[in-house]
């Protein structure tokens, strides 16, 4: 496989359930075996932007795929669900597992997230760490 032929990606995952911790390393297990390439920033913490009171526990992803962006937002989708995350859960504000693709293809996707210190705390620790090197 050609990094030539690869696309870059950031992800944001967040949860704000009791087994937060739980969730997300589950996810990072199950995105960890789909790409080939990828880091992880520490699970951190922060408090609801909507200001419920609510803690997340928040990383970042960062990596290669092969992946259209269709095909990893449906992925990511998916996943989610599989994580809970469904009707009942939005209305009890209960966010078992978020995963958005925040960057793709060196690309700001969502700006609103790339701004938010719940996004830049793990985005700036795989810039500091050199995740990035390996897309140049």
């Amino acid at each position: 496989m050609s990094l030539s032929n690869m696309t870059s990606f950031v992800i944001g995952l967040a949860s704000n359930t009791d087994d937060a911790e739980f969730q997300m390393e589950q996810a990072v297990q199950t995105l960890q075996t789909i790409f080939r390439k990828s880091s992880v920033s520490n699970f951190y913490q922060s408090a609801s932007i909507s200001g419920d009171g609510s803690t997340y526990t928040n990383a970042v992803m960062a990596g290669l795929t092969e992946m259209s962006h269709n095909e990893l937002s449906e992925k990511l989708k998916k996943l989610e669900l599989k994580h809970g995350r469904d009707e009942q859960a939005r209305r009890e504000k209960r966010v078992t597992l978020d995963l958005d693709l925040v960057i793709w293809d060196g690309r700001i996707e969502r700006q609103n997230d790339f701004e938010q210190p719940y996004f830049n705390r793990g985005y700036r620790e795989l810039l500091a760490d050199g995740a990035f090197q390996y897309q140049l």
